[in-house]
């Protein structure tokens, strides 16, 4: 019986934990922001309230999730840090006290002679005067340098081809690589592109309708009062707020629909581009990976796009002018 309720307890545990994981993922945060308003300008400010209280609380939530993402990442800093250092090391020639000495600031020009004097012979079987004598060469005589040590690179290349061959390998790759990456890149941009021409088109036509606006607005509020004022003067007074309030009601009603329409595109474009976003980092996480760099979390980039989106997602309202009190 005790094993029975032991293997319950812990079902219901896994469960739980999946189910809290799963709600933070970027599609899950991206599901618990409210959906699009198709907005009524004179709705009360309560429904305002708790539209953003309801973004804000998913914004705290990615940022937890960021957070999260960024201090497992500073715990393994040091880790990779001692991996570059290794690998690049091998790849220069040097050794990983070299490299750490040469990023100090108070290393002298000698000791950094020396260390490329090092990484040259290692790498290319050069010296730094062969390459000052380089530089002093006619074009002619560089050329046929280069010839010369094209010659010998390829018969050393004959004697180590697993060497070369896996050299070769991996340049293939990471052409291939930079080539994807730039394919991803170039339609992530294109996708926000048509995104941000939305917004400036509606920003265009705000500046039309905020002109139109502000030619009808000072007649009316000259016609305010406050203070002591005639009956007849509070009559026309708030005759000419409800006329205000009615002006600034219909340039809310022609601006919000262009507003949200924009957004509810951005959002399409967000959900749409997850993958890729996702696609993008694995790629950037294999380059580096091959170059030594520093790996990525691969959902990084997609909470951040969930939080771009919600800051735009806040302006939604951007135009509602609420109930009319008098």
């Amino acid at each position: 019986m005790k094993s029975i309720q032991e293997g319950f307890l812990f079902a219901v545990i896994f469960v739980l934990h999946l189910t809290g994981s799963a709600q933070t993922t970027p599609e899950a945060l991206l599901g618990q922001l409210p959906a699009v308003p198709n907005v009524v300008c004179a709705a009360d400010t309560s429904v305002v309230n708790s539209f953003t209280s309801r973004i804000y609380s998913v914004q705290t939530t990615l940022q937890q999730e960021t957070d999260r993402i960024h201090a497992g990442v500073q715990g393994q800093e040091e880790k990779i840090k001692d991996q570059v250092l290794s690998n690049a090391a091998r790849q220069s020639g040097l050794s990983k006290d070299d490299l750490e000495q040469l990023q100090q600031e108070n290393i002298s020009e000698e000791q950094a002679q020396k260390m490329a004097e090092k990484s040259l012979g290692k790498q290319y079987n050069l010296s730094l005067q062969e390459l000052e004598k380089l530089s002093e060469m006619s074009e002619a005589e560089q050329e046929k340098w280069a010839q010369n040590y094209a010659n010998q690179q390829m018969q050393a290349a004959k004697q180590n081809p697993q060497v070369t061959a896996k050299k070769q390998a991996k340049s293939a790759r990471l052409f291939e690589l930079a080539k994807e990456q730039q394919t991803i890149g170039e339609r992530i941009t294109a996708k926000m592109g048509t995104v941000a021409k939305l917004f400036k088109e509606v920003e265009q036509q705000d500046t039309i309708e905020t002109r139109k606006l502000n030619e009808k607005l000072p007649a009316l509020e000259s016609q305010l009062c406050s203070g002591i004022c005639s009956p007849a003067e509070i009559v026309r007074s708030k005759a000419a707020e409800k006329q205000i309030y009615n002006l600034r009601l219909q340039y809310c009603e022609k601006m919000s629909p262009l507003q949200v329409n924009a957004i509810s595109q951005y959002l399409t474009s967000v959900k749409t581009l997850f993958p890729d976003y996702r696609r993008l980092t694995e790629v950037q996480n294999e380059i580096a990976t091959l170059q030594f760099g520093e790996i990525i979390p691969v959902d990084l980039s997609c909470y951040s796009a969930v939080d771009e989106y919600a800051n735009v997602l806040l302006k939604a309202y951007k135009y509602w002018v609420g109930k009319f009190e008098q």
